[in-house]
């Protein structure tokens, strides 16, 4: 019975610490499913394009290790923001490179805009972090 109990523990143990590292984790599976959509962030700016990429982030930051689920989730809420920005100044951001329409926007608009593409572009460390832990945690490289 004893060596039952001991087996049952030694398993369980194994089991948490294999879990943790980069194989078989929710995390690791996360990334590995969303790779595609994760390393093309940022190419599509379209108003689908981007509430497709902070969905992809927020998924990922549900099942981030601690350490860097806050790094996540930042890089979705900037990225819902700047959705956000477009949607109350009623112009898709797939719109933003036709001048006439960008022209049309008043100072308050435009400061509301800018205000989300700097928190945006804010997020060079969170970037950086969430690359280099997928990196050590799951052995996967994005770019």
């Amino acid at each position: 019975m004893s060596r039952t109990a001991a087996f049952l523990a030694s398993t369980l143990v194994c089991a948490t610490v294999l879990s943790g590292c980069g194989g078989g984790s929710a995390y690791c599976d996360a990334v590995k499913k969303d790779k595609a959509s994760l390393n093309t962030f940022g190419e599509k700016r379209t108003d689908v394009a981007y509430a497709g990429y902070a969905k992809v982030f927020e998924g990922v930051a549900k099942v981030a290790p601690q350490d860097i689920k806050k790094d996540w989730q930042a890089l979705a809420d900037v990225t819902k923001g700047v959705i956000a920005a477009q949607k109350a100044v009623k112009l898709k951001l797939e719109d933003m490179t036709d001048t006439a329409k960008v022209k049309k926007l008043d100072a308050t608009q435009l400061k509301q805009l800018n205000t989300a593409y700097e928190a945006f572009n804010g997020t060079t460390a969170q970037r950086t972090a969430v690359v280099k832990n997928v990196k050590q945690q799951c052995k996967i490289t994005l770019k």
